[in-house]
């Protein structure tokens, strides 16, 4: 039978105990079954994108993959020790093929090259989609200010002071777009949650589950603050500054 050795966070997570030896486990829905014949500890050795991952271990002859792999450690240069354990292989057998060789450094930075390729293309994506929301945001908020200028003609004939109209409309629109940030804000991070919480459907299959990041948070909600203020104070002072009666006949 097919057997293998599973990690504690695997045992815990798929069986609920660290008691499983004899339990069974599949891959997928097509795939055969997997009798547990023993626990390791968890190792923090992957990769650094997920150091803790949950594991399991097959024997190398059920697996089909018979290479073998070499681990040495050095107080000194690994590169060049590197080299040297390359020519300590070809001079046991010519044949033997060294398919990979690295220090353990390179061999971190490579684990790191798709989530840093995945984080630059989300950032960029992320960062468009700012920015387009911060346009639709002003556009909406300018046009919504620049139609009350009649408004603000008729305040102004009536004795109001142009800052204080321009600061009772920058009120109302930070009213406005702190609402509607903060509902943004709360829904992210129940979706966030919701994908924390969820489980992998099978074995060896990993889930993302983001983090709840304050300073991103903190970001967007400062950036739409920024816009929003700008939208309404831009063309409210505009309209201020301009003649009751010309402000009265803006329609």
């Amino acid at each position: 039978p097919l057997v293998a050795v599973i990690s504690e966070t695997m045992a815990r997570q798929q069986f609920g105990d660290l008691n499983v030896t004899g339990r069974r486990f599949r891959i997928d829905q097509d795939s055969k079954w997997i009798q547990v014949v023993g626990i390791a500890a968890d190792t923090r050795t992957s990769d650094l994108g997920d150091p803790s991952r949950v594991v399991f271990y097959r024997a190398p002859a059920q697996w089909g993959r018979p290479s073998a792999t070499v681990f040495a450690r050095t107080s000194l240069d690994a590169a060049t020790l590197v080299a040297a354990m390359q020519r300590e292989l070809r001079g046991v057998g010519t044949t033997l093929p060294v398919l990979s060789a690295k220090t353990m450094r390179q061999h971190l930075e490579d684990s790191l090259v798709v989530p840093q390729a995945v984080a630059t293309s989300l950032g960029i994506l992320g960062a468009l989609g700012m920015s387009l929301a911060g346009v639709g945001l002003y556009a909406v908020i300018a046009f919504a200010v620049s139609r009350r200028s009649r408004e603000m003609g008729i305040r102004m004939a009536l004795g109001a002071r142009s800052r204080q109209v321009v600061s009772g409309i920058s009120r109302e629109v930070a009213i406005l777009v702190g609402t509607g940030t903060g509902l943004g804000i709360a829904l992210s991070v129940v979706v966030i949650m919701l994908m924390r919480s969820s489980t992998a459907p099978a074995p060896g299959i990993e889930i993302y589950r983001p983090a709840i990041d304050p300073l991103a948070f903190l970001a967007i909600a400062a950036f739409m603050t920024l816009v929003g203020a700008i939208a309404a104070f831009v063309p409210a002072r505009r309209a201020a500054t301009m003649d009751p009666l010309a402000a009265l006949r803006h329609n």
